[in-house]
């Protein structure tokens, strides 16, 4: 097998790439799977796709039958058929499909670097071998050109898809971490194809932030996401407050190394994750629309806001609430001009989902509050309601979605060391006047943790009265928080079903003549303006018959989304 799929490879090496078809752009384009390509969960996803392999190509042979040292040499000669144009195109948009490494040689020797690892860790040999199917099946269908496949592939024998997900243990290291998280990198098909209804991105080596030579590293202390080439250091991601995209649109912050990751224990670090039920204060900056990489245009804004989260789990996968409910409020006053004028930029979101939702890959609702347009008609767009775009974030714990595991940072994250770091809004406490000063720093020791371009640092000392708690947050483009005030206590039922409550900013009502204090959310008509899952909204829907639903736009990000209403059919009194 060795040597057929050598020889190959040697023949691929001198064959001019195949012109690309309709067909090869039309899928290159397409990032969400059609239905007949999806499956509920991930053995069934690859039941699905094996399906299809078969119908595509003559000769397959189950993945069990191979070696990973067969399956490297054929998928170097799918890197010699591989064309640069799709490849590009998946580069453009950040598409989990790209090629992360940039020639053949560093393939070689990434496959050398975990063959070596696995001479230490054999009980991981057939994860390591499943990972790579998953992995040349997706280069053979989304880098191949048809014309190839149906011709040299048509003659090859190829490999099927696993139907196994490994899991590893969390408390994984060395090796057998690094050999874990090159599966999961390898089995990223999943995301799309496995209908969870959260579609993962790989981290964007196209979105590094080019280096400012007369501000030598402040690009990547601006950007520095989890698989960046070279990788990143613990001072480097670390960002800061932020008004716009360029490098020299943030507030940069001092940072000490105090110890690398392979000098801290496991047992000694702060474990990456939130209570399962609490209250927190934060001062920072918000971006809309938040996304992984720059944009041509944006929206920014310093905030304050208030996040009530309740996600009981108590050791049960499914949550131990009523109907297994996660539950997640903001409420954030955006403190820039021109929003500072509008009810104090005041803005709600509340995202609920329930354990029936998660089981057949519903994400649930998320209501949307602009308050100044509250009350100024049914549809002026003041409480709008769309399929959440990722559903509750699982922030303290580990939650089983179609037979999958999702955390935010449990699993996944990397630790980057432990650091001194300069914490912005030194001197700030809740119920003080105005934003805070981003400029007034308070040295403090944390843990630094990376998942994809997502940034969290743990209070790693042991004498301060936060110790294992989160203390500060940042994305380069979708939010940066610094907590101010947390509470481990479970948020009052009437957040939940409450147009205006009580969030600790001590910010009088400024809605004198639509005052919604006392309303509930359940009695006001919301607009539904989902479009694919309009059920999920449907109990917050205005009442049927009241009039036509509004035209407007969804403002979407990877984090958050509202609807924003068009002008022409805003009440005279709310146009600005």
């Amino acid at each position: 097998m060795v040597a057929s799929t050598a020889k190959a490879y040697v023949l691929a090496a001198v064959v001019t790439a195949a012109a690309l078809d309709p067909r090869d752009l039309t899928r290159a384009r397409t990032r969400v799977p059609r239905p007949a390509w999806k499956g509920s969960h991930f053995e069934s996803m690859s039941v699905t796709l094996n399906g299809h392999l078969v119908k595509m190509f003559p000769h397959t042979r189950p993945c069990s039958e191979w070696t990973s040292e067969e399956l490297q040499s054929f998928q170097a000669m799918l890197h010699g058929h591989a064309h640069d144009e799709l490849n590009a195109i998946y580069a453009q948009v950040s598409d989990s499909r790209r090629l992360h490494l940039t020639s053949l040689d560093a393939y070689h020797e990434h496959w050398r670097e975990a063959n070596a690892l696995l001479v230490h860790h054999p009980h991981l040999r057939e994860m390591h071998r499943d990972g790579h199917c998953h992995e040349a099946v997706m280069w053979l269908v989304h880098h191949v050109p048809a014309q190839l496949q149906q011709t040299e592939f048509a003659r090859t024998v190829v490999p099927m898809l696993s139907e196994r997900r490994h899991r590893c243990d969390p408390k994984a290291e060395g090796g057998e971490r690094e050999l874990c998280q090159r599966y999961d990198s390898q089995v990223s098909c999943a995301d799309c194809h496995s209908g969870t209804g959260i579609i993962v991105q790989d981290n964007d080596t196209a979105g590094v932030i080019p280096d400012d030579p007369a501000h030598p590293g402040l690009a990547r202390q601006r950007r520095c996401d989890q698989n960046y080439v070279p990788a990143c250091g613990p001072c480097e991601g670390i960002g800061g407050p932020y008004w716009g995209d360029g490098i020299l649109e943030f507030q940069p912050t001092s940072c000490e190394v105090v110890a690398l990751p392979k000098d801290v224990p496991e047992k000694e670090r702060p474990s990456p994750q939130f209570a399962e039920r609490f209250i927190v204060h934060q001062l920072g900056s918000d971006r809309l629309v938040r996304t992984q990489n720059a944009a041509k245009f944006a929206l920014y804004s310093q905030i304050r806001s208030t996040m009530w989260y309740d996600f009981p789990l108590g050791g049960e996968s499914s949550g131990t609430a009523d109907e297994g409910m996660a539950r997640l409020r903001h409420d954030t006053y955006y403190d820039d001009a021109p929003y500072k004028f509008l009810d104090n930029g005041l803005v709600s979101e509340i995202h609920l989902q329930s354990r029936a939702q998660r089981e057949v890959n519903l994400t649930g609702p998320m209501i949307s509050l602009i308050h100044s347009f509250i009350g100024w008609g049914k549809d002026a767009g003041g409480c709008t309601c769309l399929a959440d775009p990722v559903g509750v974030p699982v922030l303290g714990g580990i939650v089983d979605v179609l037979k999958a595991p999702h955390t935010s940072f449990l699993q996944g994250a990397d630790y980057m060391g432990r650091i001194k770091i300069g914490v912005e809004y030194d001197g700030y406490k809740l119920g003080d006047e105005g934003h805070g000063d981003m400029t007034k720093k308070r040295l403090m020791v944390v843990d630094h943790y990376v998942k994809w371009f997502l940034h969290l640092f743990m209070d790693a000392d042991k004498k301060s009265p936060t110790y294992g708690q989160p203390v500060r947050f940042y994305g380069p483009y979708s939010g940066f928080a610094v907590y101010v005030k947390f509470d481990k206590t479970p948020p009052p039922a009437e957040v939940w079903d409450m147009l205006c409550v009580e969030n600790g900013w001590g910010v009088p009502e400024s809605k004198p003549i639509h005052n919604c204090t006392g309303v509930k959310l359940s009695s006001y008509p919301c607009m539904n303006v989902e479009k694919k899952s309009p059920e999920v909204c449907k109990p917050y829907e205005k009442p049927s018959g009241s009039g036509q639903s509004m035209e407007g736009d969804g403002v979407r990000g990877a984090f958050g989304s509202f609807f924003i209403p068009r002008e022409s059919d805003l009440p005279p009194a709310v146009i600005i």
